[in-house]
């Protein structure tokens, strides 16, 4: 039996262990899938006033993006996360938007689109702000606030998002921010058909 070189049995463990790191932790930052959240999506893939479909693998990964969402014992806990995780994909969005703005040039295209794109996302996190605080506070009839304002405060969101999208297209290199504003659209309605089930009026 030939030996192997000390070099090569020491490269060959090295490999090992990080391919076994690697399988072993590439979900471990993912949490499964509770009841609940099975329950939300499942009702949210229905609920949807658009004509676009949420889609329950949609509504699972963008739970399971945020730890938090494991520990969500109803289903406003996960209308707040899912709030919490659409303003945080808009302030990231908003981020590049300002930093192309650095680079671009004052009369040109880009200038008036990335100008654009930022006062549409200033005013979703904005209100955002606002839609947290009343589903925070929300508690059926005792709280006084019709339930209606929820899901609409949420759902105004959509037209700052669409237009921003409506822009995009002509400004040249602008695919990747396109296609994150069309990942802020489907929150937009994942949160509104989220907060349609979340009716404790009954």
């Amino acid at each position: 039996m030939v030996a192997m070189p000390r070099t090569t049995i020491v490269l060959s463990t090295i490999i090992f262990f990080l391919f076994s790191a690697h399988a072993s932790g590439s979900n471990s930052g993912k949490p499964k899938a509770t009841k609940l959240m099975l329950e939300a999506c499942k009702k949210a893939s229905i609920n949807n006033p658009y004509n676009e479909s949420v889609t329950q693998e949609f509504c699972l990964s963008t739970l399971q993006s945020d730890n938090r969402s494991a520990e969500a014992e109803d289903l406003r806990d996960l209308v707040l996360i899912t709030v919490d995780i659409f303003k945080s994909r808009v302030t990231a969005a908003s981020g590049k938007i300002k930093q192309k703005l650095q680079d671009a040039k004052k009369g040109t295209v880009a200038m008036h689109v990335l100008s654009y794109c930022e006062v549409e996302y200033e005013d979703v996190l904005r209100r955002l702000n606002v839609c947290h605080g009343l589903i925070k506070d929300y508690q059926g009839d005792k709280s006084g606030q019709q339930f209606l304002h929820l899901p609409d405060c949420v759902d105004m969101n959509y037209n700052p998002i669409v237009m921003c999208w409506l822009e995009l297209p002509d400004m040249p290199g602008a695919e990747a921010l396109i296609k994150e504003n069309e990942e802020l659209y489907m929150l937009v309605i994942l949160n509104n058909a989220l907060l349609i089930s979340y009716d404790v009026r009954d």
